[in-house]
């Protein structure tokens, strides 16, 4: 058979680059990003913020106890976030450690990410090249990497639903934009905020009807949040606080301290990964979807009134700004140029979380500095794990970075984080040596004035007293 002009060598070689994109992306994201932080996640890198928090969430979720409190939080989750999400990860706690279920489920939201995507080219509605950059945006921009970097928190999670409904949108899949929609919802209370502006989008494109009944989606899921939520589980953490921060100081000071050079330079990243295809659209006369960029502006609002451009906060802004360019890219396949540029864009900005990444894979075992993947240090920190998941009962006192690994305990609490007005006494204590572990808030020097008091005590039985862990049962507090 005489091959056709389509499959001569030529036309093979214009053919891998767009071939071959998704499948680079994905390999870099998860060899350069998520396996890094799964190393550093085995040598109890990272402290209670957030990892520990939702980890324990995961744990302690249950039918008999579907809000649980969460000890070392000192709140029962969804007073502290209302994200319901949490519970479509939770089957992932019977078959690994809460920990693992944690971070794999957030690699998993994430990487799902790309799914309708890959639909989309399947049908023949996105070509190879727009799929492959469509999902660099979603993995290895700043944000996403920083967010894995943090781990772990469903707003992250929420790069999944926003790319479902905006391809549920565009292509006017009314039953799948409500399932997404809900699904977004789930994620964390301020996204409820984002329907009302996606009601406003759907009356403009004329969808009057299907608008009104988003719009009453929309404000029911916020008075449940806000109305409800506390009526039915208690008073609820006010996160509203960072909203008014610095308002005290009048309105200039309020509105300098959201203006400052280090926001705006984070804003300028984010605007930068876009310009190379906003130029190519403009060059082209392609439109971004105006209507649909509506929704990114509750978001744009709380993000520029909290100062939070970092982390998992820029992740659904980057995925939603992206749908916008949806039409863009499915009306024009992407040139070399801007695939080329927006690489670059990329490696650039990431220049920092991948030389860090990067030193956690070739030298694991002296970096990061204050969790080194010593087998010295390891060893003694399963030993000290070992000891409390053997011995259940009493309340635990532990280093900020073993909260996620002793998660499915009872009574653990964090040195250094929220603790009982009570000024209990604990069963147990459980830290790092300085200059390794986490010690924020507190001091290295102030952790190893605890450890020589907590050594002193009279009725201290010591258990493993090494160079790297101090593992002890008696009387301990935190306020001597």
């Amino acid at each position: 058979m005489t091959p056709s002009a389509d499959d001569s060598s030529p036309g093979r070689a214009r053919r891998w680059p767009g071939m071959l994109a998704l499948p680079f992306v994905v390999l870099v994201w998860f060899v350069f990003v998520v396996a890094p932080v799964w190393i550093q996640a085995a040598h109890a890198c990272f402290s209670h913020f957030d990892l520990g928090i939702y980890t324990q969430a995961l744990a302690r979720m249950s039918l008999a106890e579907p809000n649980p409190w969460l000890t070392g939080r000192q709140v029962y989750i969804f007073n502290d976030h209302f994200d319901p999400i949490l519970w479509v990860v939770r089957p992932l706690v019977e078959v690994l450690p809460p920990m693992w279920a944690s971070l794999v489920g957030e690699a998993l939201f994430v990487l799902l990410a790309v799914a309708p995507l890959l639909w989309l080219q399947a049908r023949g509605l996105l070509s190879r090249a727009a799929t492959g950059l469509m999902a660099a945006f979603l993995l290895l921009t700043p944000s996403a990497v920083e967010a894995l970097k943090f781990p772990i928190h469903p707003t992250t999670w929420s790069a999944l639903p926003w790319v479902m409904t905006g391809v549920a949108f565009h292509l006017r899949r009314n039953g799948w934009l409500l399932v997404s929609l809900v699904l977004l919802f789930m994620c964390k209370e301020e996204f409820a905020f984002v329907g009302i502006m996606l009601t406003v989008a759907l009356w403009l494109r004329g969808e009057r009807r299907f608008a009104v009944g988003v719009g009453v989606l929309s404000l029911l899921w916020l008075a449940g949040v806000y109305g409800l939520r506390p009526w039915l589980l208690g008073p609820s953490e006010d996160y509203g606080v960072r909203l008014r921060q610095g308002m005290e100081g009048g309105f200039l000071h309020y509105l300098t301290l959201r203006l400052a050079p280090v926001h705006l330079s984070r804003v300028g990243t984010l605007l930068l990964l876009l310009l190379p295809l906003g130029v190519w659209a403009w060059r082209e006369r392609l439109k971004p979807d105006w209507a649909w960029l509506l929704v990114l502006l509750p978001m744009l609002g709380i993000r520029f009134l909290g100062m939070a451009w970092r982390f998992h906060y820029g992740v659904p802004l980057m995925a939603a700004a992206l749908m916008g360019f949806l039409p863009v890219l499915r009306a024009r396949k992407p040139p070399a140029w801007v695939l080329v540029s927006t690489g670059l864009v990329l490696l650039f900005s990431n220049e920092v979380n991948l030389r860090q990444f990067t030193r956690t894979l070739v030298s694991s075992r002296t970096y990061p500095r204050q969790c080194p993947g010593d087998p010295e240090r390891l060893a003694s920190i399963s030993r000290g794990v070992d000891v409390l998941t053997q011995n259940r009962a009493g309340l635990a006192l532990l280093g900020s970075n073993f909260v996620a690994l002793l998660a499915d305990r009872d009574d653990i609490y964090a040195v250094g984080g929220p603790q009982p007005a009570d000024g209990r006494v604990y069963e147990w204590v459980l830290v790092e040596k300085p200059p390794h572990g986490d010690v924020f808030p507190l001091s290295s020097e102030r952790i190893q004035e605890l450890i020589d008091v907590w050594r002193t005590d009279a009725g201290t039985q010591i258990v493993i007293d090494d160079a790297n862990v101090f593992l002890a049962r008696g009387r301990f507090t935190t306020h001597r």
